[in-house]
C-alpha cells in the first residue's frame, strides 16, 4: 500500500500492517521485474441497485453508479461468514490507475454450498442487477477513480492468458462474448487451480460449524498486550492446512524436524480450546 505494507505470520494466523518507519524492505532489481501476485479485482456485468420513492409513494429499485451503505454490509456479511472463496479471472481491464481483473466470485456457504456471489446479492433486499448494457455504458465511472497503490503497478501473474479491455474501447458485443466464453466454476475440487491463481482446492473438510463458528467468534487470545479474535485465527489455521494440502507428497519440499518454542504470552485455556479443535 501507500504508506502500509501487509505482513502474514502464518505461524500465528493472523495479520500485522507496519507503517514504513518499522520495516524496511529492499528487493533486488530482479525481483521488481517479476509479475505481481496482488491485483485488484472487480465482479463484472452487474451494477448497483439503489432505492427511491416514486411518484406513487412507492419504494422502487433504480439503478446507481455507487455502491450504498447497506450494499457494502451485505458484501462483507457474505464474504465473512463463507467458509471458502474463489474468484475466476476472465479478462484484464487496463484503467489509467491500475490494471483491473474482472471475474467471478464465488463463496462456499453452509447453507447453500458453492454459489455465485452476485446470485447472493439479489436476493431480497436487492443490491445489484445483472445488467451488461449499463455496466459496459458507465464502465469509465466506475473504474474512473480507483486507488492507485504500488502492489499494482505490475501486470498480475494469471493461471492463463486473459484479453485485454480498456474502458474506452470496449464495446457491449466484446464483453458479451467474453462472458459467454468465461470458464465456469463447477465445485472446489474441479476448480481452476494454479500458483499464481488466488482459486483454491478443497481435499479435506476444514471447515467449522455454525455453532463452532458462533462460539469462536466470542472468544479472544492476547498476544504482546493485543487482542485477536480467535475464530479468525482458527479460519487462518484451516486456509493454511488447505495450502499444505498441495505440498504433503513433494517430497523436495522437506520437512521441518524441530518447531521453534512459542514465546508470546497468552491465556492458556483458550489456546488449549484451540489447540485440541485443531
Amino acid at each position: 500500500m501507500e504508506s502500509q505494507v501487509l505482513i502474514w505470520l502464518v505461524d500465528c494466523g493472523y495479520y500485522v500492517r507496519p507503517d514504513e518507519s518499522m520495516i524496511y524492505v529492499d528487493l533486488p532489481r530482479e525481483f521488481k521485474k517479476l509479475p505481481t501476485k496482488v491485483f485488484e479485482a472487480s465482479i463484472h456485468g452487474v451494477v448497483p441497485i439503489d432505492k427511491a420513492l416514486s411518484d406513487e409513494c412507492e419504494i422502487e429499485d433504480v439503478i446507481a453508479t455507487t455502491w450504498n451503505h447497506g450494499s457494502i454490509e451485505k458484501g462483507h456479511e457474505i464474504i465473512n461468514l463463507a467458509r471458502a472463496i474463489y474468484f475466476v479471472p476472465i479478462a484484464l481491464l487496463s484503467t489509467k490507475g491500475n490494471d483491473v481483473v474482472l471475474g467471478d466470485l464465488y463463496v462456499d456457504t453452509l447453507s447453500q454450498g458453492v454459489v455465485n456471489f452476485i446470485d447472493l446479492m439479489e436476493l431480497w433486499p436487492v443490491h445489484l442487477q445483472k445488467n451488461p448494457a449499463v455496466y459496459i455504458e458507465n464502465i469509465s465511472t466506475f473504474y474512473s477513480s480507483r486507488r492507485k497503490h504500488h502492489a499494482c503497478n505490475l501486470k498480475p501473474a494469471m493461471p492463463r492468458e486473459l484479453p485485454t479491455l480498456t474502458p474506452a474501447t470496449i464495446s457491449l458485443e466484446q464483453y458479451e462474448a467474453i462472458a459467454r466464453d468465461a470458464p465456469r466454476l463447477q465445485t472446489p475440487e474441479h476448480s481452476i487451480t494454479d500458483e499464481c491463481s488466488t482459486v483454491l482446492t478443497n481435499h479435506h473438510d476444514h471447515h467449522l460449524t455454525a455453532d463452532e463458528i458462533e462460539e469462536y467468534s466470542k472468544m479472544y487470545i492476547k498476544v504482546n498486550g493485543i487482542q485477536y479474535n480467535v475464530l479468525n485465527i482458527i479460519l487462518n489455521k484451516c486456509h493454511d492446512l488447505r495450502m499444505c494440502e498441495k505440498y504433503k507428497d513433494k517430497k523436495s519440499v522437506g520437512r521441518a524436524t524441530s518447531r521453534r518454542p512459542n514465546t508470546c504470552s497468552y491465556q492458556r485455556p483458550i489456546l488449549d480450546d484451540i489447540e485440541e479443535f485443531a
